[in-house]
Protein backbone atom coordinates (compact mmCIF):
# COMPACT_ATOMS: atom_id res chain seq x y z
CA UNK A 1 0.00 0.00 0.00
CA UNK A 2 2.46 2.42 1.37
CA UNK A 3 4.41 1.29 -2.12
CA UNK A 4 1.62 2.39 -4.45
CA UNK A 5 0.81 5.93 -2.54
CA UNK A 6 4.83 6.47 -3.29
CA UNK A 7 4.38 5.54 -6.84
CA UNK A 8 1.44 7.80 -6.95
CA UNK A 9 3.14 10.58 -5.49
CA UNK A 10 6.16 10.70 -7.55
CA UNK A 11 3.99 10.26 -10.98
CA UNK A 12 2.48 13.07 -9.74
CA UNK A 13 5.43 15.24 -9.22
CA UNK A 14 7.01 14.10 -12.82
CA UNK A 15 3.76 15.05 -14.80
CA UNK A 16 3.87 18.81 -12.53
CA UNK A 17 7.77 19.19 -13.30
CA UNK A 18 7.11 18.48 -17.39
CA UNK A 19 4.09 20.47 -17.34
CA UNK A 20 6.02 23.59 -15.50
CA UNK A 21 8.65 23.29 -18.25
CA UNK A 22 6.17 22.94 -21.01
CA UNK A 23 4.68 26.08 -20.00
CA UNK A 24 8.06 27.51 -19.57
CA UNK A 25 9.29 26.51 -23.20
CA UNK A 26 6.15 28.19 -24.53
CA UNK A 27 6.83 31.13 -22.78
CA UNK A 28 10.90 31.42 -24.03
CA UNK A 29 9.86 30.54 -27.66
CA UNK A 30 7.16 32.87 -27.96
CA UNK A 31 9.45 35.44 -26.97
CA UNK A 32 7.70 36.27 -23.56
CA UNK A 33 10.00 34.92 -21.50
CA UNK A 34 13.55 36.93 -21.46
CA UNK A 35 16.81 36.08 -19.73
CA UNK A 36 16.11 37.17 -16.17
CA UNK A 37 12.67 35.06 -16.31
CA UNK A 38 14.51 32.22 -17.35
CA UNK A 39 17.11 32.52 -14.78
CA UNK A 40 14.32 32.89 -12.61
CA UNK A 41 12.66 29.66 -13.33
CA UNK A 42 15.50 27.46 -14.22
CA UNK A 43 14.77 24.97 -11.27
CA UNK A 44 12.09 24.19 -14.63
CA UNK A 45 14.21 24.11 -17.16
CA UNK A 46 15.87 20.41 -18.41
CA UNK A 47 19.20 19.91 -18.80
CA UNK A 48 21.15 19.53 -22.23
CA UNK A 49 21.78 15.90 -22.96
CA UNK A 50 22.78 14.25 -26.47
CA UNK A 51 19.24 13.93 -28.11
CA UNK A 52 17.66 15.15 -31.48
CA UNK A 53 17.13 19.35 -31.17
CA UNK A 54 15.28 18.82 -34.36
CA UNK A 55 11.57 17.76 -33.55
CA UNK A 56 8.54 19.33 -33.10
CA UNK A 57 9.26 19.25 -28.93
CA UNK A 58 12.52 20.82 -29.57
CA UNK A 59 11.43 24.06 -31.27
CA UNK A 60 13.88 26.87 -31.95
CA UNK A 61 13.77 29.49 -28.59
CA UNK A 62 13.29 26.67 -25.72
CA UNK A 63 15.73 26.93 -22.90
CA UNK A 64 18.16 23.87 -21.80
CA UNK A 65 20.29 24.37 -18.61
CA UNK A 66 24.62 23.09 -18.80
CA UNK A 67 26.95 23.74 -16.38
CA UNK A 68 25.61 26.47 -14.46
CA UNK A 69 24.23 28.41 -17.67
CA UNK A 70 20.67 28.74 -19.56
CA UNK A 71 20.53 28.53 -23.01
CA UNK A 72 17.86 28.70 -25.47
CA UNK A 73 17.59 26.69 -28.91
CA UNK A 74 19.21 28.86 -31.62
CA UNK A 75 19.31 26.49 -34.16
CA UNK A 76 17.43 23.30 -34.77
CA UNK A 77 19.93 20.20 -34.99
CA UNK A 78 21.05 17.05 -33.90
CA UNK A 79 23.44 16.18 -31.60
CA UNK A 80 22.29 12.54 -30.99
CA UNK A 81 26.01 11.67 -31.83
CA UNK A 82 28.08 14.47 -31.11
CA UNK A 83 29.07 14.42 -27.29
CA UNK A 84 30.81 17.69 -28.07
CA UNK A 85 27.69 20.10 -29.70
CA UNK A 86 27.00 21.27 -25.64
CA UNK A 87 25.71 24.52 -25.43
CA UNK A 88 28.36 25.81 -24.00
CA UNK A 89 31.10 24.69 -27.13
CA UNK A 90 28.60 24.91 -30.30
CA UNK A 91 27.74 28.18 -30.31
CA UNK A 92 26.59 28.47 -33.69
CA UNK A 93 23.71 25.91 -32.18
CA UNK A 94 22.75 27.90 -28.49
CA UNK A 95 22.18 31.32 -27.13
CA UNK A 96 23.24 31.91 -23.94
CA UNK A 97 20.33 33.97 -21.58
CA UNK A 98 21.56 36.90 -19.49
CA UNK A 99 19.76 38.19 -16.26
CA UNK A 100 19.26 41.70 -15.34
CA UNK A 101 18.68 40.62 -12.14
CA UNK A 102 22.27 41.33 -10.11
CA UNK A 103 20.91 37.93 -7.46
CA UNK A 104 20.40 35.99 -10.99
CA UNK A 105 23.29 36.93 -12.02
CA UNK A 106 25.80 33.96 -13.86
CA UNK A 107 29.08 33.96 -14.41
CA UNK A 108 30.89 36.11 -17.26
CA UNK A 109 30.67 34.47 -20.67
CA UNK A 110 32.73 35.96 -23.72
CA UNK A 111 30.38 36.12 -26.66
CA UNK A 112 30.81 33.81 -29.23
CA UNK A 113 30.34 35.71 -32.75
CA UNK A 114 26.70 37.18 -32.04
CA UNK A 115 25.52 34.82 -29.75
CA UNK A 116 26.18 36.14 -26.21
CA UNK A 117 26.50 39.98 -26.57
CA UNK A 118 26.37 41.70 -24.13
CA UNK A 119 23.37 44.41 -23.79
CA UNK A 120 22.81 47.45 -21.32
CA UNK A 121 21.84 46.36 -18.17
CA UNK A 122 22.42 42.51 -17.95
CA UNK A 123 24.39 41.32 -15.22
CA UNK A 124 27.29 38.78 -14.69
CA UNK A 125 29.66 37.37 -11.76
CA UNK A 126 33.74 37.84 -12.37
CA UNK A 127 36.32 37.06 -9.53
CA UNK A 128 34.04 37.39 -6.88
CA UNK A 129 31.98 40.79 -8.06
CA UNK A 130 28.60 41.73 -9.79
CA UNK A 131 29.05 43.53 -12.64
CA UNK A 132 26.25 45.03 -14.90
CA UNK A 133 26.70 46.00 -18.61
CA UNK A 134 26.52 49.75 -19.75
CA UNK A 135 26.31 49.60 -23.42
CA UNK A 136 24.74 47.28 -26.00
CA UNK A 137 26.33 44.64 -27.87
CA UNK A 138 28.93 44.47 -26.12
CA UNK A 139 31.83 42.13 -26.87
CA UNK A 140 34.26 42.84 -23.97
CA UNK A 141 34.67 41.80 -20.07
CA UNK A 142 34.42 43.55 -16.38
CA UNK A 143 38.31 42.77 -16.78
CA UNK A 144 38.73 44.35 -20.39
CA UNK A 145 36.86 47.50 -21.04
CA UNK A 146 35.79 48.50 -17.92
CA UNK A 147 34.03 51.62 -18.89
CA UNK A 148 31.50 49.66 -20.25
CA UNK A 149 30.35 48.03 -17.08
CA UNK A 150 29.72 48.89 -13.55
CA UNK A 151 30.88 47.03 -10.35
CA UNK A 152 27.62 46.46 -8.33
CA UNK A 153 29.60 45.02 -5.30
CA UNK A 154 31.02 41.66 -3.92
CA UNK A 155 28.59 38.39 -5.04
CA UNK A 156 27.94 37.64 -1.26
CA UNK A 157 26.73 41.29 -1.22
CA UNK A 158 24.55 40.98 -3.61
CA UNK A 159 23.26 36.73 -4.01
Amino acid sequence: MAETILTLALEALFSKGAADAAALAALAVSGEADGTYLLAHETEIPTWRQQAYNTEETPVGKPYKWQGQVYKLWQQHDATGQPDWSPDKAVSLWDICHTTDPKLAKSYTAPQGSRGLWQVGECCTLEGRVWRCKADNNAYGPLELAERWEDLGAVEDLQ
